[in-house]
């Protein structure tokens, strides 16, 4: 039916003022609140606004067709109508519901297929109810006819829709969520997103490995983080059948103790699992809070293991070949360095048994002439001492000093973990004997002596200060100091 603009003039002139008001006034309403949507989407509080706009241009829509119109344009009208209750469901759906009801109130990740799958049947409705309405055409008739045509379509597309329906079967049985560390199959990770098709993990190597969800149905799954958030961890540890249980069981405690990256809860374990001819093995059970730390947590604990065992008199088994086989060059030069540690000013007084166990748990390192042993800038956690040969300590090229055997480099990088502050470079072929920080706190923990000696170097470190201002120099040495007792105690 084709209207004629006197068909127009008549409608307008029916339309009272206070309708127009109205119309407008839901108009800008809705542009307001979709202003607020775009500005505040980002904070994640826009949900609210995203389904008030809609709300709005709903109501702006039904003024202008009941009032207005009256029902001309009643197919545009119709279609509109479908659009926005289309957009003011997702947004209840997806921005009302699962970002602020879920995300903010609840604390906890909204289910995104159930969303998709209410957002896609809320669109047949209104597109099967449109067609009724708009084209009158019988919806039912329709999905009759093409049984044939969805049973080969259903055929063909089985592996996808197995994805979704375990991927719908995921989020309702909740085996795992999002942030959880799963192992499925050989595939071990963080899950980052679960959609239909398949469910995203951040891998060790942090890259993205996508699964299909109708292999994690059919595969074996391992969830790290249930029934608690903690990754276990297992070590076993050889020690000689004649080391009473409750020395070994002590010492492998106290590592677990002192060890930052095991977790306090649960508390870890330690038992006697196999009694052997010639040795017995100990298992260590113990968690860490994230499954990227368990083979860190691994490694600082068996370092801790051999340093407390040398500490506590422990010896590891070992096999008759490696008795025959002992370096003697290499006992002569712990020999050599005992004698050389006796003078230094840092272990000056201490018991010979001290110095022999921080020289045990010490590297004995070799470096040919014009080699660098350590460079301005860099980060360590080692000192050195010079057993023999001659260095050369030099800032921006220029030479400040040269050591030779019995004195020492690279202390304050140990004590307190700050850079080094100069080049070392070997002046003729030089061995040094390399302590690290695990080998200090041993010894440490045992000598009051070298708690004293500790003290004394950071004293003189202060009165090397003194060029600066004296706030600056007690505010440099105490900081200093202060980072000594975080790293050892």
């Amino acid at each position: 039916m084709i209207r004629t603009a006197t068909d127009f003039s008549v409608i307008w002139t029916r339309a009272a003022l206070t309708d127009l008001f109205a119309v407008a006034g839901l108009a800008l309403l809705a542009l307001g609140l979709h202003a607020l949507h775009l500005r505040l989407r980002a904070k994640g509080a826009a949900g609210a606004f995203a389904l008030g706009k809609w709300l709005a241009a709903l109501a702006a829509l039904h003024v202008l067709d009941a009032r207005i119109l009256q029902g001309s344009f009643e197919t545009p009208v119709l279609l509109l109508y479908g659009l926005f209750l289309w957009m003011a469901v997702r947004a209840l759906l997806h921005d009302f519901y699962a970002d602020i009801y879920m995300t903010r109130i609840k604390k906890r990740p909204a289910n995104k297929i159930l969303l998709n799958l209410l957002s896609f049947l809320a669109a047949i409705v209104l597109m099967g109810y449109g067609l009724r309405l708009i084209l009158n055409v019988d919806v039912s008739s329709i999905l009759t006819s093409s049984a044939i045509l969805t049973a080969v379509v259903g055929f063909s597309m089985q592996d996808t829709i197995g994805s979704l329906m375990s991927g719908l079967l995921i989020q309702t049985e909740k085996p795992f969520k999002t942030g959880d560390w799963i192992k499925v199959g050989d595939i071990e990770g963080q899950v980052d997103e679960i959609t239909w098709r398949y469910t995203k993990l951040v891998t060790g190597s942090m890259s993205h490995a996508l699964i299909p969800n109708n292999v994690i149905a059919k595969e074996r799954l391992l969830n790290h983080s249930e029934p608690v958030p903690q990754v276990s961890v297992q070590l076993t540890v050889p020690t000689p059948v004649g080391t009473p249980p409750v020395k070994v069981k002590t010492a492998l405690e106290e590592v677990l103790r002192k060890t930052p990256l095991v977790a306090e809860a649960p508390t870890p374990r330690v038992f006697l699992a196999e009694i052997g001819q010639d040795q017995m093995h100990y298992r260590m059970l113990f968690y860490v809070r994230d499954l990227l730390d368990t083979e860190a947590a691994r490694s600082e604990v068996l370092s801790g293991v051999w340093y407390e065992f040398k500490k506590q008199g422990i010896e590891f088994p070992v096999s008759r070949r490696m008795l025959l086989t002992r370096s003697k060059p290499a006992i002569r030069a712990a020999g050599d360095a005992l004698c050389l540690m006796g003078g230094i000013e840092l272990f000056k007084g201490m018991r010979p048994d001290e110095l022999e166990l921080l020289a045990q748990c010490a590297a004995l390192r070799s470096y040919p002439p014009e080699a660098r042993i350590v460079e301005r800038g860099q980060t360590g956690v080692t000192m050195f001492i010079i057993i023999d040969g001659q260095v050369s300590v030099s800032l921006e090229g220029r030479e400040l000093s040269r050591l030779g055997p019995g004195e020492v480099f690279g202390e304050m990088a140990l004590l307190t973990g700050e850079p080094r502050q100069a080049d070392v470079t070997a002046l003729v072929p030089v061995s040094c004997l390399e302590i690290d920080r695990e080998a200090f706190r041993g010894v440490l923990e045992m000598s009051p002596l070298l708690v004293a000696n500790v003290t004394r170097v950071f004293k003189e470190r202060e009165s090397q200060m003194q060029d600066s201002s004296r706030g600056e120099a007690d505010g440099s040495a105490q900081g200093l100091f202060e980072r000594f007792r975080r790293i050892f105690w």
